[in-house]
């Protein structure tokens, strides 16, 4: 239990400085003029990048695949949607809510969702399981 709780902190930690690489490579680039659509990918390939290896390298090290990027990918694909069709569902029933809060919140629970699958799916993180069991 102790191990999966020092490995999400991790995992928690590597979105932070994602997320910090996002909003500086998005600050960067709008700030030279690039279309703000283009801003926004260019630092969301930026985050990505960011996230996987950091993920990759610091909080599931052990556990190597040779498609990890591939099953990355598909895992942020799959839950922006998720994300995405449960905002559409809840705006309206909350009209007085800010859609910046329930999108905060919809990631802060999807969070949990995607730790797991990223340990377990994207990394196959067996010898993390068979560590934990003992």
């Amino acid at each position: 239990m102790k191990n999966t709780i020092i490995s999400y902190i991790k995992f928690a930690g590597a979105g932070l400085i994602a997320s910090i690489a996002d909003n500086i490579t998005y600050f960067i680039m709008n700030h030279l003029g690039i279309q703000d659509v283009y801003a926004l990918i260019g630092a969301r390939v930026v985050s990505l990048i960011v996230n996987f290896f950091l993920l990759q390298l610091a909080v599931f090290q052990h556990g190597k695949r040779q498609d990890s990027f591939l099953r990355y990918i598909l895992l942020v694909i799959f839950s922006t949607t998720v994300i995405y069709f449960l905002m559409q569902w809840l705006k309206p029933l909350l009209p007085q809510v800010d859609p910046v809060l329930i999108k905060m919140g919809l990631e802060f629970i999807m969070n949990f969702f995607n730790y797991a699958v990223a340990r377990f799916f994207v990394f196959d993180d067996k010898k993390a399981e068979k560590r934990h069991e003992a």
